[in-house]
């Protein structure tokens, strides 16, 4: 039999003589804070910027992250930016698994993700992964509370809606770190493609999803064939995708738009803003359609 030998080290740290990482990390310094309505990206901000030692209020970062009081969609980007005026760098990428969550946190890099609220829910929610123990995660959610855990199974199970979207906020001065931790990922490129294997493994898996028909669609899109990403597009749509998905993800609209498919574009953000009349990403996708068509004649 091989013995296993533990460790009990700082920093929330324990550590397996027989494995390559940490069997269990819990970072310190996580700030919680619990949001207030459609607050969960200021909430996400303000952790990530008190673990790296900078001090911002919820209340703080909604004011410069959203577009007015309530305003219930803040993309990735958007919080991208708001790190970057506080000098972090962040990268995005797709296509995350457990073992790289574990990689990351063990180095010392929480972790966003944009997942589903809950089994059932169309909502969209930032959590931020920084701790892990034998199947399960230990999450900061803005809603939930600062200790949700989430066994490893469930946690890709919400994040499978998002198509495994994490985000890694850190400090200029640790780039190296990040970028020897995601391997090829690093590369937006790369990950587009990894993106796309991965998509291409979850639709013959999964044909009726129409959430891995959408990440397939939006890694083939970024690889620049507009054409077949708006068929992988129109597959998803046709299989069920809510309207509220349209809120926080355009890209279908962008690959209708390229590929000239500008009747389609309106007929889904008519009926999506419907919904979410004030949403600008909507409204900028309907006003190019609409120009398109008319300068088109049809």
């Amino acid at each position: 039999m091989t013995r296993r030998w533990w460790l009990i080290l700082g920093a929330g740290w324990s550590w397996s003589v027989a494995s390559a990482q940490p069997a269990s990390v819990t970072l310190k310094n996580i700030r919680h804070d619990f949001q207030a309505l459609n607050n969960c990206a200021p909430v996400t901000a303000m952790t990530l910027l008190g673990y790296y030692g900078a001090s911002v209020t919820q209340a703080q970062a909604a004011a410069v992250m959203k577009d007015y009081p309530g305003d219930p969609q803040v993309t990735s980007l958007e919080l991208a930016s708001y790190l970057g005026r506080v000098g972090l760098q962040s990268v995005i990428r797709y296509a995350g698994d457990a073992e790289l969550l574990r990689s990351l946190v063990a180095a010392g890099f929480p972790v966003v993700l944009q997942q589903r609220l809950q089994r059932g829910s169309n909502v969209a929610h930032f959590r931020t992964v920084y701790g892990y123990s034998a199947g399960q995660f230990l999450i900061s959610d803005p809603l939930l509370g600062p200790s949700l855990r989430l066994s490893a199974q469930r946690l890709a199970e919400l994040w499978a809606y998002y198509n495994g979207e994490y985000l890694v906020a850190f400090p200029p001065a640790r780039a190296g770190e990040v970028q020897r931790l995601l391997g090829s990922d690093y590369s937006a490129a790369a990950n587009w493609q990894h993106l796309r294997a991965h998509g291409e493994q979850d639709v013959k898996a999964r044909p009726r999803d129409p959430y891995a028909w959408w990440g397939l669609a939006k890694a083939t899109l970024r690889l620049g064939n507009a054409a077949l990403a708006s068929d992988y597009f129109e597959r998803a749509v046709n299989l069920g995708v809510p309207t509220m998905y349209y809120l926080y993800r355009q890209e279908a609209f962008e690959a209708w738009t390229q590929a000239g498919r500008h009747s389609r574009t309106l007929s889904v953000t008519q009926r999506a803003l419907q919904a979410f009349p004030r949403s600008k990403e909507l409204q900028y996708f309907r006003t190019l359609a609409g120009r398109a068509v008319g300068q088109s004649g049809g």
